[in-house]
């Protein structure tokens, strides 16, 4: 009786209705826990805008940051270069947060710069061109051509703007040949000058020798290339620099290879050249690590030194190349950045985490609560065949008092109500007529043994 009364308990409540509404529930909230906890590792948006560091107005750096520019703006996203000195402060601006990328010459890497920082791609050589004038080399020079940095001595040397490249690699080179602490004694002046300005001082003979780093093919080398009385220094010892600096390379400027038309330079020169690379700081977003790669593959600058095929590289920079560029360096782009939008293809990259929660929780939850649901609604039937089995082997029992017959009739009456109060699925309906049957008829069996019992 007492499981009867509890079975009473449903009447006039939608039972199956409130049980399927609790199993969907759960099965919705276990499903946006666990999207929940997929999101906290989604990684956030590519940033709207990207500042990159170049170079001085004019220099082969600026020209490079425009490209960029260009790809990015095809890409939804803004590229904006910002003018500089050149490489070291390029380094300092990185460090201090104030630009998400840089270009940077080889060997001027701070000595912990590896530590916030890190290589994306290098994309060329760059020599050093050493321009002097002519009439203020020795007479023991002959023709008033230079093949080593020691007959500089003694010259007024624009050798770049402060928080350049330039500068940092003449010191260094100095340095190898011993020049550094002989300056003030063999009458050698460094002058913080650079870009135009130091080739209009060359020209205008205010100074007498002035260094750059930069492209073969930038239009300041080919000026200074052209100017009558204006000599370029060949480094008979460019091996053995590159020896002793690592991050130099000896590469050959070929006769003409600047301009074909003027024979510019008229002859094969030996130089050093470091190579200009990409950095970005480490929290720099995947996706403009990727943009950058790209940028470097699609740049159609043509390598005047060198063999041609070096770059874009992997190789050649100061400080390790980050996880993400050597993956999308190797791999290139993946299927759905082939074949979509770019924002639309970040997009689905980030949200790519969540099928993982849909796979392993979502669909199998979705799966199981119809199973659940049926499961509840079919024992709750059982629930009601189970009181129908303890009256029907009362029956079969002979000499069962005239008042538990009584009891069960009436046990079986309201049995009959409850169940024609509970709402179930149609897919159910079976099996829930079935049940009302085998009440009548349980009904009708405790009235025969009743007249029996007469």
């Amino acid at each position: 009786m007492t499981e009867i009364h509890k079975v009473a308990g449903w009447r006039n409540v939608p039972g199956s209705q409130m049980t399927g509404l609790l199993i969907w529930s759960l099965a919705a909230l276990a499903g946006m826990i666990a999207l929940v906890i997929a999101w906290q590792f989604v990684e956030p948006a590519p940033p709207t805008e990207v500042r990159f560091a170049t170079g001085a107005p004019g220099g082969a750096y600026e020209q490079v940051g425009s490209r960029y520019r260009d790809w990015f703006a095809e890409k939804g996203m803004r590229l904006e270069p910002v003018v500089t000195a050149g490489s070291m402060e390029n380094w300092d601006l990185l460090l201090a947060g104030e630009v998400d990328a840089a270009l940077v010459q080889g060997g001027t890497a701070p000595p912990a710069g590896g530590l916030q920082l890190e290589a994306v791609v290098s994309i060329a050589f760059e020599p050093l061109f050493l321009f002097y004038r002519q009439d203020r080399i020795g007479a023991e020079s002959g023709d008033g051509a230079a093949d080593r940095l020691e007959a500089l001595v003694g010259m007024r040397i624009a050798i770049g703007a402060e928080g350049s490249g330039t500068r940092s690699l003449v010191k260094a080179l100095l340095a190898e040949i011993g020049l550094d602490e002989r300056l003030t004694e063999t009458g050698t002046e460094l002058l913080s000058l650079g870009g135009a300005a130091a080739v209009e001082a060359l020209r205008a003979g205010t100074i007498d020798a002035a260094a750059f780093v930069m492209a073969p093919q930038a239009p300041l080398v080919r000026q200074m290339l052209a100017t009558d009385g204006l000599g370029l220094v060949e480094f008979s010892q460019a091996r053995s620099f590159a020896r002793r600096l690592p991050y130099l390379s000896s590469v050959t400027l070929y006769e003409g290879v600047a301009d074909p038309g003027l024979n510019l330079p008229p002859a094969d020169l030996r130089m050093v050249a470091p190579a200009t690379y990409i950095v970005v700081r480490r929290d720099t977003h995947r996706s403009v690590v990727q943009l950058l790669i790209e940028a470097a593959q699609r740049d159609r600058t043509i390598h005047l030194v060198g063999t041609g095929n070096e770059f874009p590289s992997l190789d050649y920079t100061d400080i390790p190349v980050g996880e993400d560029a050597r993956y999308f360096f190797e791999r290139g782009p993946n299927f759905l950045h082939r074949h979509l939008p770019f924002w639309a293809a970040s997009l689905l990259d980030r949200l790519a985490i969540l099928i993982i929660p849909l796979l392993t929780v979502i669909i199998p939850l979705f799966r199981i609560a119809p199973a659940a649901l049926q499961w509840s609604v079919r024992r709750r039937i059982f629930r009601w065949y189970r009181q129908i089995r303890v009256i029907d082997e009362e029956i079969v029992q002979r000499g069962v008092p005239r008042a538990r017959l009584e009891s069960d009739l009436a046990l079986l009456e309201r049995l009959d109500q409850d169940v024609s109060a509970t709402e179930v699925p149609l897919s159910y309906m079976e099996e829930f007529y079935n049940l009302r049957l085998h009440i009548a008829y349980m009904r009708q069996r405790v009235k025969d043994a009743l007249a029996e019992a007469e």
